[in-house]
């Protein structure tokens, strides 16, 4: 397991070289995509895009962004360089899929990364929990910091939430969405 990062931007990179089973939630996205009749995706701090790639594959209009460099020019599907650092990116979409991507936002930027977020009408992620190890864990929060930020936003908790999180057990993937995923949507 090769973990990808820059020595000069430590907020960078944490994704597993090939892509990272703990992330991978096929049978996720799908019931998102039927129940939601998704047709457009944003998929926020994408490595080297193979959700993307999946998405696409399931007939999805799916777009990635990362802020790494090297995930861009690894990456398996065609995806943008973007810096939530710099700014929130913008792209109106049905769906956005972040797999553990907030706990590497400083609180001072926090607002970038809820406002990519928000590009969906519904929004479904995961986050580091306090004391979770991991490559510049430097805002890991509990379920209630993200539930509140994104109530501020105009979002709710989705009451299938565990429902979700059981499909994405099912295959044994998934453990990131099982340990912290949450569904949002748009009032």
């Amino acid at each position: 397991m090769h973990v990808v990062y820059d020595l000069d931007r430590p907020d960078l990179g944490g994704n597993i070289r090939h892509g990272d089973t703990a992330t991978w939630c096929s049978d996720l996205w799908d019931l998102l995509i039927e129940l939601y009749g998704v047709r457009t995706a944003l998929d926020v701090g994408c490595g080297e895009g193979h959700a993307v790639a999946y998405l696409n594959k399931k007939g999805i209009y799916a777009v990635g962004i990362d802020g790494l460099i090297k995930n861009i020019e690894r990456s398996v599907f065609p995806i943008v360089l973007h810096d939530l650092l710099a700014g929130p990116f913008i792209m109106p979409v049905d769906l956005v899929w972040s797999s553990e991507v907030a706990e590497h936002i400083p609180e001072s930027h926090v607002d970038n990364y809820i406002d990519t977020l928000c590009n969906g009408k519904v929004i479904a992620m995961t986050h580091a929990v306090p004391g979770q190890v991991g490559h510049n864990h430097v805002n890991c929060q509990t379920s209630d910091y993200w539930i509140e930020k994104m109530a501020l936003r105009g979002y709710t908790i989705s009451s299938d939430l565990e429902i979700f999180r059981e499909v994405s057990k099912k295959r044994g993937f998934g453990y990131y969405f099982n340990l912290s995923g949450l569904v949002f949507l748009k009032n």
